[in-house]
């Protein structure tokens, strides 16, 4: 084992809200109107979350953030604490593509190397730093396509269909890389500062994380989970606590799309048809129950879906028709519905504008 690589951790966990929201998202409807976008190339082309952070992604390739700033995630140094309007983040240009992890975010350049700034207490930097309030390049990713962070774990899709991985393996979100024993659940808790192949899946296409538990999108149309499975979100029909070895979420082989909650996993099939698995408590299976299920169900009231995409305990799905639906909880008005209730079967989203 090479002390450089791996270190112990000393905590099982650390507690956090599982209705955070994190990751990227659809970019913004009307980019002219936020601060610091007006002129040619200026406007906001992509958008993403952290835990209590913002991020957009500007036409030029440069990237500007606000919110909470504590763990230097907005990424200006000698800024610290919180910002309530965006500012450019420091020594960073060329993005093509941004995410946040919970309070971390991360960029990745048209050269197709990483890059990352913010909290390092769980090793998501990849860089074998402490926190840091400017960008870092996550070594020796190079030839990345895709970026997909958990809470505290990160994943990289490189041009050749291989996911790396770094930060938090305390659930075998790494999978099972050389100084680890291969299959079946994790005993020991471990960080990775440095990028590791997760091994035992290729030709991956598409990539989703929800909290501690990753999705893997193959060619061949079959979707792939590795993780956390304590309310069986590896969909894999298996009752183990975790696997650090990819397993093949039941039933699903003319997949098209991918998507994750915080503890649930969706599938978008060729056939325009939405499956869920895994936390169901608030109703985000769509199956018209309350339960969990540790094998896809299949979302009812919704078909000839073209996106899907999965927030914290919550799901969305746009239709062909340009209809909108949502599902899960909705204690925060997000299932837009005019209302704050929670739901177990899809819903259409209200006040769109007509297409």
């Amino acid at each position: 084992m090479s002390a450089g690589r791996w270190s112990v951790c000393v905590a099982l966990g650390v507690a956090v809200s599982s209705v955070l929201l994190w990751g990227s998202w659809p970019a913004s409807a009307n980019p002219s109107s936020s601060p610091g976008t007006g002129g040619s190339g200026r406007a906001v082309v992509s958008i993403a979350a952290g835990g209590y952070s913002g991020y957009a992604l500007l036409a030029d390739g440069q990237v500007w953030a606000w919110g909470d700033d504590l763990e230097g995630q907005i990424g200006v140094a000698g800024q610290w604490y919180q910002s309530t309007v965006p500012v450019e983040v420091s020594d960073l240009s060329g993005a093509i593509a941004i995410a946040g992890g919970m309070n971390t975010a991360y960029a990745l350049l048209g050269d197709g190397t990483v890059w990352a700034w913010g909290d390092d207490s769980q090793d998501e930097l990849g860089a074998g730093d402490k926190s840091k309030q400017v960008p870092v390049r996550v070594r020796p990713l190079s030839k990345i396509v895709a970026l997909d962070p958990g809470a505290f774990t990160v994943y990289a899709l490189r041009r050749d269909g291989t996911v790396w991985a770094w930060g938090d393996d305390s659930l075998g979100q790494l999978g099972a890389p050389p100084c680890t024993a291969s299959g079946g659940a994790l005993s020991t808790c471990l960080f990775s500062s440095v990028p590791v192949e997760v091994p035992g899946i290729a030709g991956v296409s598409a990539l989703a994380s929800g909290f501690d538990t990753a999705y893997a999108l193959l060619g061949n149309g079959t979707v792939w989970a590795w993780g956390d499975n304590s309310v069986g979100q590896l969909g894999s029909g298996t009752h183990e606590a975790s696997s650090d070895t990819p397993l093949r979420v039941k039933g699903l082989d003319q997949v098209v799309a991918i998507a994750a909650g915080s503890e649930t996993g969706y599938a978008l099939g060729r056939e325009g048809n939405v499956w869920a698995w895994g936390y169901g408590a608030y109703g985000q299976l769509g199956d018209a129950s309350a339960a969990n299920s540790d094998v896809p169900v299949r979302v009812r009231k919704v078909s000839h879906v073209m996106e899907i995409a999965g927030g914290g305990d919550m799901a969305y799905a746009l239709g062909r028709d340009g209809n909108l639906w949502a599902w899960g909880y909705g204690g925060y008005g997000q299932l837009g519905d005019d209302s704050i209730v929670s739901l177990d079967v899809p819903v259409q989203v209200v006040g769109l504008p007509d297409r």
